[in-house]
């Protein structure tokens, strides 16, 4: 039988569960008891406020998006964030608003060009690497707890146990997208990555 490293959205939700007590499920299809139907949309909600910071793994750069016979740029729906490459598009200023983009400066929602942008994308769980998978799976069963029960004797893990989680998962962020401390100009050799302070605090 071959065995997957890393963990699926059912051993996410079963984990989630234990945490609070109850027995695990086979399957995340059919009519399901309200705890899992909780412990899903829960394990959803971490996962776009973790996948919401950008990572490498959810981050593309040079997406050119295009316009549309009216001149607008819409947006997929797993598009979390857009901002504009100020290299190539010095004098645009653009924003998202809802699945489209918006010209704060002209006040419109049309664009004279297609444009090439940083786009932090939402990925389902089990897209995740694994280390992201853990920590967004540790996160949600704390605060499954926290909103289920009132045992403290049924916390499964701590604040610690999911620092450590983020801990790891920033590590390997870190190495994956090769970090600079150097902000990235097209005059130079290459475009840097830069390193976020604020992925190194709990969320």
């Amino acid at each position: 039988m071959t065995v997957s490293a890393a963990t699926s959205e059912l051993q996410a939700i079963n984990i989630m569960l234990a945490a609070i007590g109850e027995a695990p499920v086979n399957s995340l299809t059919g009519t399901l008891p309200v705890d899992v139907k909780m412990a899903q949309s829960l394990l959803a909600e971490q996962n776009k406020a973790v996948q919401n910071e950008g990572w490498s793994f959810n981050t593309e750069f040079n997406v050119v998006l295009t316009k549309d016979a009216n001149s607008e740029i819409n947006l997929a729906t797993n598009v979390l964030r857009v901002d504009v490459n100020i290299y190539d598009h010095p004098t645009v200023d653009a924003v998202q608003r809802g699945l489209k983009l918006y010209d704060r400066q002209k006040h419109k929602y049309t664009f004279d060009e297609d444009l090439k942008c940083e786009v932090i994308y939402f990925l389902a769980f089990d897209e995740l690497p694994e280390p992201a998978r853990r920590y967004i799976n540790i996160k949600a069963a704390r605060v499954f707890v926290d909103r289920s029960v009132t045992d403290e004797s049924l916390r499964t893990y701590t604040e610690q146990d999911e620092i450590r989680a983020r801990s790891v998962l920033l590590d390997t962020d870190t190495n994956n997208a090769d970090h600079n401390m150097l902000i990235g100009d097209p005059s130079l050799t290459g475009r840097f990555n830069t390193f976020t302070p604020s992925q190194g605090l709990i969320r």
